[in-house]
C-alpha cells in the first residue's frame, strides 16, 4: 500500500507540474520578450533564455512619450538680434529658452531657434535695433520628440512679451503675431517629473484605478446590506426575488449588442457619455447580483446567535452590520472586493464603447498598441505593458489570498 501511494503521489505531482508549466509558460515567454533588446512574435525561433537582457521596454512604457501630445504653459527668455520699427518688435535671429513647471518642479526644458517674429507692442518707442533680451510666456505643444532630443514636431503659441530691452531701450507688454512652428530643430528635455506626468501609461493607469476603486466602493455599498437582508431577514417573496435578482442579469447580459446599443443611447441622452463614475456604476450594477449570492453564502455560515445577542443589547440592524457582521464576514467581503476590482480593472468592451481616448483605462490602451497584427507591432513594448497591467491584480491576490480562500470555501460549509 505504501508503494502504491508513493507511485500515485508521484504521478499526481508530475501532472500538477505539467499543468502549472502549461499555465505559466505564456507568462514566462511574454516576460522574456519584454526584456529582450528587440523581439517579434512572428519568428520561427523560440528563444527561452535571452542572450541579452535590457529594461528598455519597461522604461519606455513607464516614462516614454509614444503618441503623447504635450500642450503646457511655459515661461522663459527670448534672446537674439531685433529691431523696433513702426511700433513693432521684429526678431530677425534669436533663441527661445523655456521651462514648463508642474507645481514647484521643472518638467520640461526646451530651446528653440527662431527668426522672422513680429511682436505688437502696447507702447510707442523709438526705432532702434540691437541685441534683445526679454522675458516671455506662452504655450508649447510637443507632438513628437526625436530620440536625439530634437523636437520632431511642435508649436509655440500665445507668446506674450512681459519685459525686456533692445540695445538698452526697455520695452514691455507685447503680443506675438501668429505662432512658431517647430520641425526637427531645437531641443527638448523632459525631467523625471515631466516623463511621469506625461506618460501614457500613468495617465491610463489613473483612469483604471478610478474605475476599479469606484466599482469596489459601489459594489460593497449595495452588496453588504443586500447579502445581510437575504441571509437574515424574513420577508415576502425572498427566495423568488433572490433567483430573479440573478437570472435577470444573466438574461440582460445575453442580449449582447442590443443591450450595448441601448446602454450607449441612454448614457448619451443623460449626458453621462465619457464619464468614469457612470461607467463604474454600470460595472457595479453588473457585479452586485453574483457577489450578493457569494456574500450571502458566507453570512449563512455565521451563526445567527451573534445577531440575536446584539439585538438583545439594543443594537440596530446597521450597528449589527457594522460591529458584528463586517468583522466576522471580512474574508467574504475581501473576496467580493477583489472580484469587483478585477471586473473594473480588466473590462474592455464597455470601456472602449463609452469612453473617449482621454478617459480610457489601461485595458483599452493596451489593445490599441496592437494597431495591426504582424511584424509592425513592437512586441517588447506590448509585452512590458501587458505585464505591468497584470501586476496590480497579482499583488492584490497575493496580499488577500488567505481571505479569498476562506471567502470562497467557508460559505459552502454547514455547521
Amino acid at each position: 500500500m505504501r508503494r502504491d501511494e508513493l507511485i500515485k503521489s508521484g504521478i499526481m505531482t508530475f501532472l500538477a507540474i505539467v499543468v502549472m508549466f502549461l499555465i505559466l509558460f505564456p507568462v514566462y515567454y511574454i516576460f522574456t520578450v519584454s526584456i529582450k533588446p528587440a523581439a517579434t512574435i512572428a519568428t520561427t525561433e523560440l528563444d527561452l533564455i535571452p542572450d541579452k537582457v535590457t529594461g528598455e521596454a519597461y522604461r519606455e512604457v513607464l516614462f516614454g512619450l509614444r503618441g503623447t501630445r504635450i500642450s503646457e504653459e511655459f515661461t522663459g527668455t527670448l534672446e537674439g538680434f531685433a529691431k523696433i520699427v513702426g511700433g513693432k518688435l521684429q526678431v530677425e535671429n534669436g533663441v527661445i529658452k523655456g521651462e514648463v513647471k508642474y507645481g514647484p518642479f521643472t518638467g520640461i526644458r526646451f530651446e528653440v531657434p527662431v527668426g522672422g517674429l513680429s511682436f505688437e507692442l502696447s507702447q510707442q518707442v523709438n526705432e532702434v535695433q540691437g541685441n534683445l533680451k526679454a522675458e516671455i510666456s506662452g504655450i508649447i505643444s510637443l507632438t513628437r520628440v526625436n530620440s536625439d532630443g530634437t523636437i520632431g514636431l511642435g508649436v509655440i503659441k500665445n507668446v506674450t512679451l512681459k519685459s525686456g530691452e533692445v540695445n538698452g531701450l526697455k520695452i514691455s507688454e507685447g503680443k506675438l503675431a501668429g505662432f512658431i512652428r517647430i520641425r526637427d530643430s531645437g531641443k527638448a528635455e523632459l525631467t523625471a517629473i515631466g516623463k511621469f506626468v506625461n506618460s501614457k501609461f500613468f495617465h491610463h493607469l489613473r483612469n483604471s484605478l478610478i474605475l476599479a476603486t469606484l466599482t469596489v466602493f459601489l459594489t460593497l455599498l449595495f452588496v453588504v446590506p443586500a447579502a445581510y437582508a437575504f441571509s437574515r431577514l424574513k420577508f415576502f417573496g425572498r427566495e423568488h426575488i433572490l433567483y430573479f435578482y440573478l437570472m435577470f442579469t444573466q438574461v440582460a447580459g445575453g442580449l449582447g449588442i442590443a443591450g450595448l446599443i441601448a446602454l450607449y443611447g441612454m448614457l448619451v441622452k443623460l449626458g453621462l457619455y465619457n464619464k468614469l463614475p457612470a461607467l463604474a456604476i454600470i460595472y457595479a450594477a453588473g457585479s452586485v447580483p453574483f457577489n450578493t449570492w457569494l456574500l450571502k453564502s458566507y453570512i449563512d455560515s455565521i451563526s445567527p446567535d451573534f445577531d440575536e445577542a446584539a439585538l438583545v443589547d439594543g443594537a440596530s440592524y446597521l450597528q449589527i452590520i457594522r460591529y458584528v457582521l463586517l468583522p466576522m464576514a471580512l474574508p467574504g467581503i475581501a473576496t467580493v472586493a477583489v472580484m469587483s476590482f478585477i471586473g473594473g480593472w480588466t473590462e474592455f468592451i464597455l470601456a472602449s464603447l463609452l469612453l473617449t481616448e482621454e478617459n480610457q483605462p489601461l485595458s483599452v490602451w493596451i489593445y490599441t498598441l496592437m494597431g495591426g497584427i504582424g511584424r509592425g507591432i513592437d512586441w517588447n513594448y506590448f509585452a512590458a505593458a501587458a505585464l505591468l497591467f497584470a501586476l496590480p491584480v497579482f499583488i492584490m491576490f497575493m496580499l488577500a489570498q488567505n481571505y479569498i480562500r476562506s471567502g470562497l470555501t467557508v460559505g459552502g460549509l454547514k455547521e
